[in-house]
């Protein structure tokens, strides 16, 4: 079982991960940009993108989408504005809890997580939290890394849990699909990828 880590632990733990995260993530981000690219092509009008980290999903936004990026880390959305001036983007960035996001009923037509509900003590409730600011017609986008469907890749993650947890406070064993349903949103679109690890999801509220 892992230790439960405060909100305050998380956020520390990636201030000072920050300036690797990129470097260290490069090899998982060759196999899952086209995932990337391909989900947020579906982002549409005010898009508030949770745990935006260093802003690696910033340019694959289309180019209407109104975007506001919310992460707990100071550091990592120090990252994250120095790529929307690369990108030449204009975007609107916040540190906040994702737990309890500072916004309004029914704000954005697009909700979007990339590689972020792995860190949460309470996943369900920033799904919910997802699931209130997003209007009526509006669409939730997901792409986790979480428990595998096979076994054998299972059986590495369930013996590499542990030491990543406690070093990143990242879980690898989370079953999102189950996560989803049980915030109260309906999946449209799931799928999964290597090695059933990744997970690609479309819900609406």
């Amino acid at each position: 079982m892992n230790k439960v880590f405060s909100k305050e632990e998380i956020r520390e733990k990636y201030d000072a991960f920050a300036r690797y995260y990129d470097f260290f993530e490069g090899i998982f981000e060759l196999f899952v940009w086209r995932y990337r690219r391909r989900l947020l092509s579906l982002a549409r009008g005010n898009v508030l993108e949770v745990g935006i980290g260093t802003g690696k999903s910033l340019k694959y936004y289309p180019s209407n989408a109104d975007i506001m990026g919310i992460d707990a880390s100071r550091e990592m959305l120090k990252k994250a504005r120095k790529k929307a001036r690369a990108l030449r983007m204009n975007v609107a960035f916040i540190q906040g809890d994702a737990q309890c996001l500072p916004f309004g009923n029914k704000r954005f037509d697009s909700v979007v997580d990339t590689l972020g509900l792995c860190t949460y003590s309470n996943p369900i409730k920033v799904l919910r939290e997802m699931r209130r600011v997003c209007k009526d017609n509006g669409i939730i986008l997901l792409l986790e890394h979480g428990v595998s469907n096979q076994r054998w890749v299972r059986g590495l993650q369930e013996r590499w849990e542990k030491k990543h947890y406690e070093k990143l406070g990242c879980s690898l064993l989370r079953e999102h699909e189950a996560l989803v349903r049980n915030a109260g949103l309906k999946i449209v679109k799931a799928e999964r990828k290597l090695f059933g690890a990744v997970y690609i999801i479309v819900a609406r509220r």
